[in-house]
């Protein structure tokens, strides 16, 4: 970074910073500014406005030829009060193309946006957008002004060329500022540009983040990201550097055009991504910064951006940085993080590496991600299997390996050496692309970037199975949940493996610490549990070594005596394996009851809290304590809590108990207790079935997502 730039950059942020507390203190008002009333001067650029009095707005007149491609002005003197604002534009959606609008204070570019596209025949033609320009500081009589231009995007034919979108916008709307800037909603294909920056030192992380980043460019959800890759982004760590410019080349094509050096090059990479986004910018198009490492080379060309011209409301935003790792800010040079996290939009997100618990919300570093992580070797298999007909993502597998091994990384901290994977760093990508449910975990990104050999199989463990659900409390998941449950264990041919069944395990329902279940409720809840376990056994069915059904409210004993019975028949050889999909109460009543020679071959199985810790009776502590095997296979929320699309083929499907599933989920979406499961579908507790049939604590699926669920209901998997 220029040291002789930077202390009068950083006394601009102080001085600005100095401007919104006074904002924040003074009256500001809202004033909202009309296109057609509020300019008085609407021919101040390269081609005049017109007035569109259809649609109430400004837009320029394309018929002209020498209009195309212009920029028209409209000026107006700002009345209010001194302060820090946001500025709302309000373009008009043209499906003829997609125009430039430019926000200027004094004569100055201090913002600029691109509309967004819409599409040929789209309902949206001619309707208003917004757009936000955040925390632009304004004094009493400066002139604003608006400025865009018309624009084709070749797909409506007119006469012997296309249509000319004209521009138009309707409205200014001046707010005083909310304070924070935020990020924009999405990423823009149409418009925006991804940068991923890798450190590569001293972990191999990077080298994995390269070779599943490349993966994911072959697939249709990248197609069309304008990306920019740079490799060397180093801060302050020690350690030993990783050379993978060869890795870079196979991820990324060639050097200098998608890729750069800037461990080898610092000066001409600072300067090629400085022209790269300042091209971006100047098209009104959004900079997204994956940091997967440290910030020092971005505080660099942000510093080269600012020196080049460009204004820094424009930097501020329109560059969003997002870093997962709070490793990765304490290796960073404390100025230059400084400097980024004030000069760009900086989006801190949860940690690629560790597991992610939705019911966690306290001092969390910003929006949830994926864990990225594992130590099985089963992923570098699959995807450097011959049997994987992915070719390229397969080579750049191989050469990951091949680079990593060559470099000789030995870390312990780290499940690579041990044949794991570690690509936390995409969990970046993954939030800025909003790739959502169908890569939220390594099994789900395995199977939709990288390889195509089969990856789950029915790999049970040795043992009998017991599942014991609450539904009885305020949460109505379980209702969808169970059916699913059944139809797993019937198509892995595990049937007879289920030993007990019980629901309406929350023994007292009305002593929850926060949301509350009334008597009706739950009384209604009880005997759809009771119906729908019947109806589920039916469909699903036979279970040999089932003997019945409980409902633990109105037949406690009955079912603690049977779950009693399942623990003392456990040995190292025939264990049991219970499924807490509810409060621990009556599984606590069993152990205490049961032998206790036979709780050591007991295995509990839980994947939430509000689980664990919600027994009115027993502590979670208190089962533990019995002797038992404690498996946390993370929250399955994450994954299973799904839009009601994902079941759309279980609807009117031809197998009666799918439709029974499709039934039983919609009926807890609609059950009205708890406002969060509406418009979900919830089987999250059948994640725990999953997990156990594909191996458990041998490599079972942890994660399994709505197509893996689907996927085992309706195909024969590899026994």
């Amino acid at each position: 970074m220029n040291n002789l730039v930077l202390p009068s950059l950083f006394a601009l942020a102080s001085l600005c910073l100095t401007g919104f507390v006074i904002a924040k203190t003074q009256s500001l008002s809202t004033i909202v500014m009309d296109a057609t009333k509020d300019f008085p001067v609407i021919d101040a650029g390269d081609v005049p406005y017109y007035t569109d009095r259809k649609n109430s707005a400004l837009g320029i007149d394309a018929r002209r030829l020498e209009y195309r491609s212009l920029f028209a002005k409209a000026e107006t003197t700002f009345n209010g009060a001194n302060g820090v604002y946001d500025l709302t534009l309000a373009p008009m959606t043209e499906e003829d193309g997609e125009p430039l609008y430019r926000l200027l204070l004094n004569g100055k570019v201090v913002g600029t946006y691109r509309a967004s596209y819409i599409g040929k025949t789209s309902q949206r033609d001619l309707t208003a957008e917004t757009h936000t320009w955040q925390n632009i500081a304004l004094s009493k009589n400066d002139i604003i002004s608006i400025e865009s231009n018309a624009h084709t995007n070749g797909e409506i034919p007119e006469n012997d060329g296309t249509a000319w979108a004209r521009g138009r916008w309707q409205s200014l709307t001046i707010t005083p500022a909310a304070g924070k800037s935020q990020p924009p909603k999405a990423f823009s294909k149409h418009k925006d540009l991804l940068i991923s920056q890798f450190d590569f030192q001293p972990d191999a992380d990077d080298v994995h983040a390269v070779a599943a980043l490349g993966s994911m460019l072959l697939h249709p959800d990248l197609k069309g990201v304008n990306r920019m890759a740079v490799n060397g982004t180093t801060g302050l760590q020690e350690g030993a550097y990783i050379d993978a410019r060869e890795l870079m080349s196979l991820a990324f094509g060639r050097e200098n055009l998608h890729w750069v050096d800037a461990k080898k090059n610092p000066y001409d990479a600072v300067t090629l991504i400085r022209d790269r986004v300042k091209a971006v910018l100047a098209q009104g198009g959004n900079v997204w910064v994956q940091e997967a490492g440290q910030s020092d080379f971005t505080a660099r060309w942000i510093d080269a951006l600012l020196v080049s011209g460009v204004h820094p409301s424009v930097i501020k935003n329109n560059i969003i940085v997002v870093q997962h790792s709070e490793w990765n800010e304490t290796k960073t040079s404390p100025d230059a993080l400084a400097f980024v996290k004030d000069k760009a939009i900086y989006q801190a997100i949860t940690d690629g590496n560790k597991p992610k618990k939705v019911y966690m919300r306290k001092n969390r570093r910003g929006p949830m991600t994926p864990m990225y992580v594992d130590e099985h070797s089963r992923w570098l298999a699959a995807a450097t299997s011959e049997l994987n007909s992915n070719e390229q993502a397969r080579k750049l597998w191989q050469m990951a390996i091949s680079t990593i091994n060559k470099h000789g990384f030995e870390a312990e901290y780290s499940v690579i050496p041990s044949g794991g994977v570690d690509f936390s760093d995409n969990v970046a990508v993954w939030w800025i692309l909003g790739l959502g449910q169908p890569a939220s975990s390594v099994h789900a990104f395995w199977e939709r970037y990288v390889t195509d050999v089969q990856l789950d199989r029915v790999n049970a463990p040795d043992g009998r199975l017991a599942v014991v659900i609450d539904g009885n409390s305020p949460d109505p998941d379980d209702i969808g949940a169970t059916p699913v449950m059944f139809g797993l264990l019937q198509q892995a041919e595990l049937s007879e493996r289920l030993v007990h069944v019980s629901h309406s395990c929350d023994l007292d329902p009305f002593r929850n610490k926060g949301r509350q279940i009334n008597a009706e409720d739950e009384a209604r809840r009880q005997a759809v549990l009771h119906e729908l376990s019947g109806k589920s056994i039916e469909f699903f069915g036979p279970f040999k070594n089932l003997r019945n059904y409980y409902n633990c409210r109105t037949d406690q004993d009955a079912a603690r005596d049977d779950l009693v019975e399942a623990i003392n028949a456990s040995t190292a050889s025939n264990p049991l394996w219970i499924i807490e999909a509810g409060e621990p109460d009556l599984i606590g009543f069993a152990l205490e009851k049961a032998s206790a020679k036979a709780r050591k071959f007991v295995h509990v199985v839980s994947h939430h809290p509000a689980n664990d810790d919600s027994g009115d009776y027993f502590e979670w502590q208190q089962i533990l304590d019995f002797g038992v095997t404690e498996h946390q296979i993370g929250d399955q929320n994450l994954s299973l809590q799904t839009p009601i699309s994902n079941w759309d083929w279980a609807k009117n499907h031809e197998n009666s108990g799918y439709r029974f599933m499709w039934e039983m989920l919609a009926y807890a979406e609609q059950d009205g207790v708890v406002p969060f499961q509406a418009n979900k579908f919830d089987c999250s507790d059948a994640g725990m079935v999953y997990w156990w049939i594909t191996g458990a604590d041998n490599g079972g699926n942890n994660f399994a997502n709505t197509s893996d669920i689907k996927d085992m209901l309706l195909q024969e998997m590899s026994k």
